[in-house]
């Protein structure tokens, strides 16, 4: 049995899994708290006892930082329920529009946490010959893991050709240009060998590995001439969601950071 629920902006969502709603309405609640506690700091109408604010135990900074956690929660829970009943042009507006609201900074900062996972696991450890990607700027940024590995391990990049992707491998002449989306991409001839790993960009991904892409096929074509090559697909926290609409022509994930 479906519940429902209305958003702020008037928007419904209609939950199957009433976990999810029951999470989402304890963090605004828990977040509504905290928020109370801040606008009574900020009013400068709190009673101090020892390091305690507004007649709680809890310092001014636990507050603020305690605040922030739960709006993100509440984001992220958010963009998953809307995302359960999105199409997928829908799903990848609310994206783009959750990519603006991030800083630069921020994302290099989250893009750095998720190369090192990714240099952690034992199926990139392991492989020889992998293929990574040129970042766009709203991307998760993949130039620092490019350099530190492209002399040890066979790195592959992709270029796109017309309506497909073309791979490059790099070696220590390889020259760079500007090339379709504004991609800096490699130049050289196409690599016709053997894959130990792909890492794969995206604009969401669910738990299941399924992906949603820009709207043009371009991996999910190229993944389908390579089944059985392990895939990780790399993205920030707010590009997770509850469920991505899915094509049987979409490639999902072997696993997603």
């Amino acid at each position: 049995m479906k519940q429902r629920y209305i958003f702020s902006d008037g928007a419904m969502f209609d939950a199957d899994a009433a976990g999810l709603l029951a999470e989402y309405k304890q963090n605004e609640q828990l977040l509504r708290n905290y928020e109370e506690l801040f606008c009574c700091m900020e009013d400068a109408e709190y009673v101090a006892r020892g390091n305690g604010f507004c007649d709680s135990k809890y310092s001014e900074d636990f507050i603020d930082s305690q605040a922030e956690k739960y709006r993100r929660r509440r984001q992220q829970l958010e963009t998953w329920m809307r995302a359960a009943q999105a199409t997928k042009t829908e799903l990848r507006s609310m994206i783009r529009a959750m990519k603006r609201a991030r800083s630069a900074e921020e994302l290099d900062a989250q893009s750095q946490v998720l190369m090192r996972k990714l240099e952690a696991r034992a199926d990139f450890q392991g492989a020889h010959r992998v293929m990574l990607y040129s970042a766009l700027p709203d991307e998760v940024r993949t130039a620092g893991v490019i350099d530190r590995w492209r002399e040890r391990k066979q790195i592959v990049l992709p270029t796109v050709v017309g309506d497909d992707i073309v791979p490059v491998a790099l070696n220590a002449d390889t020259r760079f240009e500007v090339g379709c989306f504004d991609i800096t991409e490699p130049r050289g001839a196409r690599y016709d060998g053997g894959y130990d790993l792909i890492v794969v960009p995206g604009m969401a991904f669910d738990a299941a590995g399924n992906r949603l892409g820009r709207g043009k096929g371009y991996y999910d074509r190229f993944l389908a001439q390579h089944p059985g090559v392990p895939t990780v697909g790399v993205c920030f926290d707010f590009q997770r969601v509850a469920h991505v609409p899915t094509e049987p022509t979409d490639v999902p994930m072997t696993a997603v950071l």
